[in-house]
């Protein structure tokens, strides 16, 4: 179970880091973008989202950061 555990954990961390640089690319269109621009509420919603993860890991390497698997 555990090397289970461990694969989907890093297949969702890199699901969420493609996710995240394809919406980094879209944060700087090329002149054929046909998206439009994002919104103000658009930027909140990725900026917040992206300040939970960073506190979420934190949390996380601080609870665990002196112990093993």
């Amino acid at each position: 179970i555990y090397s289970f555990q461990v694969g989907e954990i890093f297949t969702a961390a890199g699901e969420a880091f493609t996710n995240l640089g394809n919406l980094a690319m879209q944060l700087h269109p090329t002149a054929d973008s046909p998206a439009g621009k994002w919104s103000d509420e658009e930027i909140e919603m990725l900026r917040a989202a992206v300040n939970r993860f960073r506190e979420d890991l934190k949390h996380l390497s601080e609870r665990i950061k002196s112990r093993t698997v």
